[in-house]
């Protein structure tokens, strides 16, 4: 099971079986039609490098188990996972000062969409954070 700082690592889809299988569709879809059938579609700069899509689709085909940042997967310079361990907590919601947390507010700041799924993890462990 993957363990994190600020519990972003709950909802991590790299080794969901749903989001692999995706992958896997989209990578098998874009090989079964010839570069040169697609390229049309995409004039001037709309365009893409087709063989860095298949580069990504297989980086995270491999990378499938990351341990979560207790563990030694994720940022190593995140400053959540540092905070956390300066301060010693397990979770960020033990720390009184998450709420206002300048830290914790990168993952929001970073990733808007963030705050739904951070304010209902807040919820179930018993802190929430104002709402925008």
């Amino acid at each position: 099971m993957k363990e994190s700082y600020c519990g972003c690592c709950d909802t991590c889809p790299l080794d969901n079986p749903d989001f692999l299988e995706a992958l896997t569709q989209v990578k098998k879809y874009v090989k079964e039609f010839p570069i040169f059938w697609w390229t049309h579609c995409f004039p001037g700069d709309e365009g893409f490098s087709f063989p860095e899509f298949i580069k990504g689709l297989d980086w995270f085909l491999s990378h499938t188990e990351c341990p979560g940042c207790k563990k030694g997967g994720g940022l190593k310079e995140c400053p959540i996972r540092q905070c956390a361990r300066q301060r010693q907590v397990a979770h960020c919601s033990e720390c009184s000062d998450v709420e206002i947390c300048d830290h914790y507010n990168i993952i929001i700041q970073e990733y808007p969409g963030n705050r739904v799924y951070l304010n209902r993890y807040l919820l179930r462990v018993g802190l929430m954070m104002d709402s925008e």
